[in-house]
């Protein structure tokens, strides 16, 4: 393992020899996922050396949506319009909220 990791070190693949190497492992993948679709039915077993093989194939071409999309929502409002339990929370530290005092905008804006 250890000579892989050094020939890896000192080979570092091109943008476009990365992109072929996905794309052989998705031509793979995608010849496998009817016998996949099997295997999820019960029709056929896989052991768990090939079901791991596959997911980790997978993971390759399609990254866990799940750990990657993240959605934020960023609300702005005056502090006069805070309510007292969300400058509570803000104090607290609870929640990070962006606050924009529009009374401090207009002074550096003069």
């Amino acid at each position: 393992m250890a000579k892989v990791v050094e020939k890896a070190a000192v080979n570092r693949l091109s943008p476009a020899q990365s992109s072929k190497i996905r794309g052989q492992i998705a031509n793979f993948v995608r010849n496998q996922l009817d016998l996949a679709n099997e295997v999820i039915l019960g029709n056929i077993e896989w052991s768990p050396t090939q079901a791991r093989v596959f997911a980790t194939l997978l993971n390759k071409v399609v990254p866990d949506l799940s750990a990657s999309y993240h959605q934020h929502e960023i609300n702005h409002k005056d502090v006069i319009d805070l309510s007292r339990d969300e400058l509570e929370r803000i104090a607290a530290g609870i929640e990070v909220s962006y606050v924009e005092n529009k009374n401090a905008s207009k002074e550096q804006a003069a």
